[in-house]
C-alpha cells in the first residue's frame, strides 16, 4: 500500500490540490467579504470570541507584547491566559490575529476548512486513493455538514480544530511506513509538532477526539519498535503543551464543571429521532436563524441546542457508497483492507457513542469534561467521507462499463453530490455589511458616570461597548465556580442550575448591586431600576440604586467569620451590602480593634488598574480591619500592603479582602496565572525527552530510495 506521494505524482496531484482548494472556498468565501464590504455571520463569534480576540490584539501588539493573565471585562473578571477557550495557541489563530476582528473570522473559517480539505487529501493519497476519490473525500470533509452549520454558530475554537483528524493520521501514516524509514526523525518531529498544535486549540473535545483516534491508529498499524516511537512522539509532543495546559486542568479544577450541576442545555446525547436527520436535515424543521425556518421551524425538542449539536449531514451520496460497500462486503464474506476496515469501525463506534445506550459509560465520569457526545458525529463524518472517496476509487478501477462511462457517472454523481451539500451548506453561510463605526448608545453618558464601576449590557449589544467598560456579565462555558454559586443564589435560581450566559436581562437587584454595576443596558423592562434614557430605539439605560464600590474598608466589627460553606447562603438571604462575610480561618488576620470605632470607614478606598494583571488601592483607615474589593477572587492574586506581602481573603463566597492595620497604606495585587511555572518545567522536560528519541531514531537503519 502506497503510504507517500512520489515527486512526479506530486507534480501531476499540484492541479488537483488547487481545484480542491478553490471549490472548499467557493462554499465559504463570498466576493463582498473579499471586498472588505460585508463580515461573516457567526451568532458566539460576534457575542464571544471577537472580543477576545481584540482583547489579546491589544495586549500583544500593545506596549507589554504580552497574553494577560486576568480578563477583566466580564463576570467580575476571570482567568485568561489559563483558558485555551479564550485564546487557543493553534497556528491557525496566530496566522488571523493581525486581522480586524469583523474580518478574522471568515478568514479563519476559510483557512480551516481549506486544510481540512487538504489534509484529507494527503491522507487518502497516501493510502491509496486515486486523485478525483481523494479530492472527493476532501471537498466532502470540508464543506459536510458538522462544519458549516458551526460556521453560522460562531464555533471558531471547533472550526479552528476541525482538520486536526486528517493531518495526525496522514502524519501518523508517514511515521508508520518502512518505506519511509530514511526519513524516520522528520516524520515523528513532524508527528509530535502537530499533536501539540492540535493539542492547544481552543476546543479541547475535537482535538480529543482526533488525537485518541490516531493513537489508535499507530498502535493498530504500528509494528514492534516503530510503534513505540510513533506513539512517544506523539505523548511526548502533548507534554510539550503542559506550558498552557497544566494551568487550564488547575482551572478546570476551580471552575463549575466540577460543581455538583444539572446537565446544560447544550450536553447533547444524539436522540434516536435525530438519526433521520442525517439523511434528510429538514426532518424536523430549521432553528431561526435560517431562512427555511420560516416555512418549517424546528420543533419536538426542547432547545435549539438539538439543531445545532445532531448536524450530521454528509450529503446523500456517501450514504449510498456506504451502503452498496456493505452489501459488497458482506456479499464477499471480506471485510474492507486497512485502513479502510479501522475508519469504519470508528465511523461507526462514534455514531453509537453517541447515542443514549452508552449513557452508562459517561455516569463513570465525575464532573463534566465535554459537553454533548453527539459532538461525536466528527469521527462519523470524516469515516463517510473517506468512504465516498473510496468508493469512487474503487468504481473507477472496477471493470464494470468502459472506462470513459465510468469516468462520466463518477463526474454526474459527484456534480449532484455537490450541488446537494454545497445547497445545503449554504444555508449557514451568511454574511452582513459591515457598519460603519459610530459610538455605541450612552456612550457619553457611560463614560461620565461609570468610572471605576461596571455596567451589564444584553449580549446582542455587547460588541458595540468593547472592552471600554468592565461588564458583569458572562458568556462562557468555563466559569470559575466561586462567583457563578454566589449569583445564582442572588438570581433565586436552583443550586444546580447549569448556564453558560448571564446577560443584563437575567441579573436581579441584588446581583448587579453586589457585582457593582452602576448601569444596564436592556432591551428588557426593567421596572426594579431607574430608567435614564430610552432614546435609543433597541435598547434603555437604567441605573442601578446603591451598587456596591469597586473597592471598600469594613472595620473589624463589620465583619461576620463563619464556616466557608456557610457564606454563600448567609450573603444571599441576608444580602447587607455593610458587612463582610469571611471564612473562620481569616479570624487571626485582623488586629485588635479599637473600643467605639465605627463599623465602617467609608470613601477612604482610591481604586487604580495600571493594567488587567494589577490593582493598586491607596487606603486611610483609623482601625483595623479589611479593604474589600470587588473583583473575582483567584489563587492566582498576590497582595502586598506597603511592599510586603498579604494574605488575600476570600471574601462574601466570591470576591477578595486584604486584611490591613490603622493608617495609610498602598496595597498592590497582582495575578499570575496559577501553574504556569510547573506547567514550563514539564514542556521542557517533554521537550528534552522528545529530542531524544527523534535524535535516537536516526540510528535506524536507513534504506535505500526505491
Amino acid at each position: 500500500m502506497r503510504e507517500t506521494i512520489s515527486k512526479a505524482g506530486w507534480g501531476r496531484g499540484g492541479g488537483s490540490v488547487a481545484i480542491l482548494l478553490v471549490l472548499t472556498s467557493a462554499i465559504y468565501v463570498r466576493p463582498s467579504m473579499l471586498s472588505g464590504s460585508s463580515y461573516l455571520n457567526g451568532s458566539d463569534y460576534n457575542q464571544l470570541h471577537a472580543r477576545r480576540i481584540a482583547f489579546a490584539q491589544s495586549a500583544l501588539f500593545g506596549a507589554r507584547h504580552a497574553l494577560p493573565g486576568w480578563y477583566p471585562h466580564e463576570f467580575m473578571g476571570s482567568p485568561f491566559a489559563a483558558n485555551l477557550q479564550s485564546f487557543p495557541w493553534i497556528p491557525t489563530r496566530l496566522m488571523v490575529l493581525p486581522l480586524d476582528p469583523d474580518v478574522a473570522f471568515g478568514a479563519g473559517v476559510a483557512l480551516a476548512a481549506a486544510l481540512a480539505a487538504l489534509f484529507t487529501y494527503l491522507f487518502c493519497r497516501g493510502a491509496g486513493l486515486s486523485q478525483i476519490g481523494a479530492m472527493a473525500a476532501g471537498w466532502t470533509f470540508a464543506c459536510a455538514g458538522y462544519f458549516t452549520s458551526r460556521v453560522l454558530a460562531g464555533h471558531l475554537p471547533l472550526l479552528e480544530a476541525y482538520p486536526a483528524l486528517p493531518l495526525l493520521l496522514w502524519l501518523a501514516g508517514r511515521a508508520l511506513s518502512p518505506d519511509r524509514a530514511y526519513r524516520q526523525t522528520r516524520d515523528l518531529a513532524a508527528l509530535a509538532v502537530a499533536s501539540a498544535r492540535v493539542a492547544l486549540a481552543g476546543h479541547p473535545q475535537i482535538p480529543a477526539y482526533a488525537l485518541a483516534t490516531a493513537l489508535l491508529y499507530a498502535i493498530a498499524r504500528g509494528r514492534g519498535r516503530q510503534r513505540l516511537r510513533v506513539v512517544a512522539a506523539m505523548v511526548l509532543g502533548l507534554g510539550t503543551t503542559l506550558l498552557a495546559w497544566w494551568p487550564t486542568l488547575l482551572l478546570i479544577r476551580r471552575s463549575t464543571r466540577l460543581l455538583h450541576l444539572a446537565p446544560p442545555d447544550n450536553d447533547i446525547v444524539l436522540p434516536y429521532s435525530r438519526l433521520l436527520a442525517l439523511l434528510v436535515p429538514g426532518v424536523n424543521g430549521w432553528v431561526s436563524r435560517i431562512n427555511l425556518s420560516t416555512q418549517h421551524p424546528f420543533t419536538g425538542y426542547p432547545n435549539d441546542a438539538y439543531f445545532w449539536d445532531t448536524i450530521g449531514y454528509v450529503g446523500v451520496l456517501p450514504l449510498l457508497v456506504i451502503l452498496l460497500l456493505l452489501i459488497a462486503s458482506v456479499a464477499k464474506k471480506r471485510v474492507p483492507a486497512w485502513p479502510w476496515s479501522f475508519l469504519a469501525a470508528v465511523g461507526v463506534g462514534a455514531l453509537v457513542l453517541a447515542l443514549p445506550a452508552t449513557g452508562f459509560l459517561r455516569s463513570m465520569t465525575p464532573g463534566t469534561f465535554f459537553r454533548s457526545p453527539s459532538r461525536l458525529l466528527y469521527l462519523s463524518t470524516f469515516s463517510a467521507s473517506v468512504a465516498l472517496g473510496f468508493g469512487v476509487s474503487a468504481f473507477l478501477k472496477s471493470k464494470a462499463f468502459t472506462l470513459r462511462v465510468r469516468q462520466a457517472l463518477v463526474a454526474c454523481c459527484l456534480l449532484l453530490h455537490g450541488a446537494d451539500l454545497g445547497g445545503f451548506g449554504r444555508h449557514f453561510i451568511q454574511t452582513s455589511p459591515r457598519p460603519a463605526k459610530r459610538s455605541a448608545p450612552y456612550e457619553q453618558t457611560l463614560a461620565r458616570e461609570v468610572k471605576d464601576g461596571r455596567i451589564c449590557v444584553d449580549f446582542w449589544f455587547l460588541r458595540g461597548y468593547g472592552d471600554r467598560y468592565d461588564d458583569a456579565g458572562v458568556f462562557d462555558s468555563l466559569l470559575l465556580a466561586n462567583p457563578y454559586r454566589v449569583i445564582l443564589r442572588l438570581l433565586g435560581q436552583p443550586p444546580d442550575l447549569n448556564t453558560e450566559d448571564m446577560d443584563a436581562s437575567d441579573l436581579t437587584l441584588p446581583a448587579l448591586r453586589a457585582a457593582g454595576v452602576r448601569f444596564v443596558v436592556t432591551a428588557a423592562e426593567r421596572e426594579d431600576l431607574a430608567l435614564v434614557d430610552s432614546s435609543n430605539h433597541e435598547a434603555d439605560l437604567y441605573r442601578v440604586p446603591n451598587p456596591a464600590p469597586r473597592a471598600s474598608f469594613f472595620a473589624g466589627e463589620a465583619v461576620n467569620f463563619m464556616p466557608r460553606e456557610k457564606i454563600v447562603d448567609v450573603f444571599a438571604t441576608q444580602f447587607d451590602l455593610n458587612r463582610l462575610l469571611l471564612p473562620v480561618e481569616a479570624r487571626g488576620q485582623v488586629a485588635p480593634i479599637r473600643s467605639g470605632a465605627p463599623d465602617r470607614v467609608p470613601a477612604q478606598v482610591i481604586y487604580a488598574r495600571p493594567s488587567s494583571d494589577e490593582i493598586t488601592l491607596d487606603a486611610v483607615t483609623d482601625q483595623a480591619g479589611f479593604v474589600y474589593l470587588v473583583e473575582a477572587w483567584d489563587p492566582g492574586w498576590s497582595a502586598a500592603v506597603d511592599g510586603k506581602s498579604a494574605p488575600v481573603v476570600l471574601a462574601n463566597g466570591f470576591a477578595m479582602a486584604i486584611p490591613t492595620a490603622p493608617g495609610r497604606h498602598s496595597i498592590r495585587l497582582s495575578y499570575h496565572t496559577p501553574g504556569r511555572l510547573l506547567g514550563g518545567i514539564l514542556s521542557l522536560v517533554s521537550g528534552c525527552l522528545l529530542a531524544g528519541l527523534i535524535w535516537s531514531a536516526r540510528r535506524t537503519p536507513r534504506l535505500q530510495r526505491g
